[in-house]
């Protein structure tokens, strides 16, 4: 089969991203637009359109116009993902050598990032769950401890990374830890690509989304979390504490010079589709549907996470005795395809279109799943190794840079990791370059590749 003749596929249900269902909930113009000609939308940046960076043009009109519907200072569209805008924020807030505060679970794009630039990540833990593996928001509390165990002068810390909501749903309250950070002086990065539509829903009782709770640069992703196509993203600033000609210089080092204008259309007509009233008023409802379903599957007792996202199904698996890549497996075999196995749980990402006849498909197979899978008592996660605030042995540029080796991981015990160990999705890694591979660590990547395939007797670059 060629890949063409496999985009045509149907599946039963797709439950995985974009959030528009393969099509089923794109902005109607843009699908007026796919329904022209083959390739006519297919133009070069011609003045009349501009780019991301033109000082003119649909474009930069289109953008000026969000920044003022949204107060902020500014905005970018992005057609290499929201990694690509992510890795310009994070340029224009260190230069080589000074230290970002980040968590343990921040997006691979940052840490790339970190080892081409010589950013130094300070990384700090998070509270975790057994049940799960999931780690949980970060509270203000949780952020005070971390503030203790550093010395911001002599790390040379000039900003902090936030990750909300994460990739599972789970959201805190922002706005307690970005003040807490403004008032050293520190700007503030979130990784919003899950949390888009946030901004739109402030009546349904969601989080508040990063932009209107102060973030000085806020990442979002609009194929994950709008209904964009995939790749196009939005960069949205705010405050004094970012120079803009540091941001759109990094803007410009990182995006292509040839921008899709299709995904730029995506872009613009995501947002538009939102600001329409008749449409936000179908999206929000479907908002309150998820939220029913979520109720319904709890009530046939169906084992569930709570998270801040109605949007998403996590399936805890583990709970019957199923890790989540087993179950991944068969219900792909059955036509409905989720997002996001691990473990203990398995992710289905509901998007943007009418799910009506999820419940009911749902519940016929996770019965059928429970007939014919066997059970294990002994799933477990084990708590994750990291010290509490941690920097890597060997500064990650330099690690990255290192003349290295591969070897399999089971001889890697005390080693130095020139290698970035990171199962996608979720695309948070395990080890980074310059870390060391201590017992604790080396424990718990094996425990993650019991059911991960993708880690089952691999080997690793060591310096």
């Amino acid at each position: 089969m060629s890949i063409s003749s496999f985009l045509t596929k149907k599946f039963l249900k797709s439950l995985f991203f974009p959030a528009h269902n393969r099509g089923a909930a794109l902005p109607k113009k843009l699908i007026k637009l796919l329904k022209n000609p083959p390739g006519c939308w297919d133009l070069p940046e011609l003045p009349e359109i501009g780019s991301p960076l033109s000082q003119s043009g649909l474009i930069a009109k289109s953008q000026k116009e969000l920044s003022e519907k949204f107060e902020a200072k500014g905005c970018f569209y992005g057609v290499n993902g929201a990694s690509g805008l992510i890795q310009s924020a994070v340029i224009a807030m260190a230069n080589p050598g000074e230290a970002l505060l980040m968590p343990r679970n921040i997006h691979i794009s940052v840490i790339k990032t970190c080892a081409m630039q010589n950013i130094l990540p300070i990384f700090f833990d998070l509270d975790f769950s057994s049940e799960t593996g999931h780690y949980k928001p970060v509270t203000k509390k949780w952020l005070i401890n971390v503030f203790k165990k550093l010395n911001f002068n002599e790390n040379k810390i000039v900003g902090v990374i936030l990750v909300s909501p994460t990739y599972h749903g789970y959201a805190g309250d922002l706005g307690p830890l970005i003040d807490l950070c403004h008032q050293k002086k520190l700007p503030v990065l979130v990784d919003e690509a899950h949390g888009s539509y946030f901004l739109f829903c402030q009546n349904l009782n969601l989080p508040k989304s990063a932009l209107t709770s102060n973030a000085d640069l806020v990442v979002q992703s609009l194929h994950k979390s709008l209904n964009g196509l995939t790749q196009t993203a939005v960069l949205w600033y705010k405050g004094n504490l970012i120079n803009e000609h540091n941001l759109i210089k990094s803007i410009n080092l990182l995006q292509t010079t040839s921008p899709s204008s299709l995904l730029l259309s995506s872009c613009e007509e995501s947002f538009k589709d939102w600001l329409d009233k008749k449409s936000l008023s179908k999206y929000q409802k479907r908002i309150l549907e998820a939220k029913s379903i979520y109720k319904k599957l709890m009530q046939k007792n169906i084992p569930l996470i709570e998270t801040q996202d109605p949007l998403k199904i996590v399936l805890n698996t583990s709970k019957a005795g199923i890790d989540g890549f087993t179950a991944d497996e068969f219900f792909y075999r059955n036509g409905l395809i989720a997002e996001l196995p691990e473990i203990m749980t398995l992710t289905f990402c509901l998007g943007f279109a009418n799910q009506k006849d999820f419940l009911n498909l749902f519940e016929k197979l996770w019965n059928k799943l429970l007939l014919n899978s066997k059970k294990s008592k002994n799933l477990k996660v084990l708590q994750s190794p990291f010290k509490f605030v941690q920097t890597p042995e060997i500064e990650i540029g330099i690690a990255w840079r290192s003349e290295t080796r591969s070897i399999p991981f089971s001889q890697s015990l005390n080693k130095i990791s020139g290698d970035i160990i990171c199962p996608y999705p979720p695309g948070i890694p395990l080890i980074v370059p310059g870390e060391r591979i201590d017992i604790d660590r080396f424990n718990w990547i094996n425990n993650q590749s019991l059911c991960n395939k993708d880690l089952v007797n691999f080997n690793i670059r060591v310096i």
